[in-house]
């Protein structure tokens, strides 16, 4: 029985010949559902430029996520006020670069989303308004925080 199911498996194979001999190969049949898989893989690609934005908005927000935990634990371990006041001023610059870029990744969602009447960014684009209104919060508690840290004169 063994034997019958490997001799017809062999009379399904094709043969071509290279320069260093005969080899076998598998049937044509099923390197096509591979070719359809590789197709799709490269039809899903963000475009580039959203690409480039999104990289940059990563790197933002583990470089504002960081910048907190500084502040937190300089905060526990009673930095200089000087300290503070530097890192809060450097968690408001990013959180404000931050929101610069999600806001611009929000245009390009919805500009490639209606140029290519797809909805497969409706994520991206949900995701980066969530960015930006964190952003926006974080940046507005960091300048709020460092004003009333300098102090109020009448």
């Amino acid at each position: 029985m063994e034997d019958e199911e490997i001799l017809e498996e062999l009379e399904t194979l094709e043969v071509i010949d290279d320069d260093e001999g005969a080899e076998f190969s598998s049937p044509k049949s099923d390197e096509e559902p591979f070719e359809k898989f590789r197709q799709r893989k490269i039809s899903r690609r963000l475009p580039p430029l959203l690409r480039l934005t999104r990289r940059a908005n990563v790197f933002l927000s583990f470089t504002l996520i960081a910048t907190i935990i500084f502040f937190v634990t300089g905060n526990k371990q009673i930095f200089l006020d000087s300290n503070m006041s530097l890192i809060l001023k450097i968690i408001a610059c990013t959180a404000i670069s931050l929101s610069i870029f999600s806001f611009s990744a929000i245009i390009e969602c919805i500009f490639y989303t209606v140029k290519d009447k797809k909805f497969r960014l409706i994520f991206h684009l949900v995701s980066y308004i969530l960015i930006f209104l964190a952003s926006t919060t974080i940046s507005i508690l960091s300048l709020t925080i460092n004003l009333l840290s300098e102090g109020i004169d009448f």
